[in-house]
């Protein structure tokens, strides 16, 4: 358990630096990234910045790596 922790903590925040850096460099060059949760032919827009999708992520991942880190250092010796 605490392996397969680790390795979805490491895989959640590369991702989520990833999707953060496509962010910045997409509004350096003047492109509005965002995801619609809303319904486009209802005229809903819920528009969801990448920046705070990749944070999420980020934070899922620190969680995650947090709990293999935990799991690790309570687990009794074989």
């Amino acid at each position: 358990m605490p392996k397969s922790l680790l390795w979805v903590g490491a895989l959640l925040c590369g991702v989520g630096m990833a999707v953060i850096i496509a962010s910045a460099v997409m509004g350096y060059m003047g492109l509005n990234a965002s995801y619609n949760l809303g319904d486009p032919t209802k005229f809903e827009f819920v528009l969801i910045p990448f920046w705070e999708i990749g944070l999420g992520a980020l934070v899922l991942g620190m969680a995650c790596l947090l709990g293999s880190r935990r799991l690790m250092k309570n687990a009794p010796a074989p």
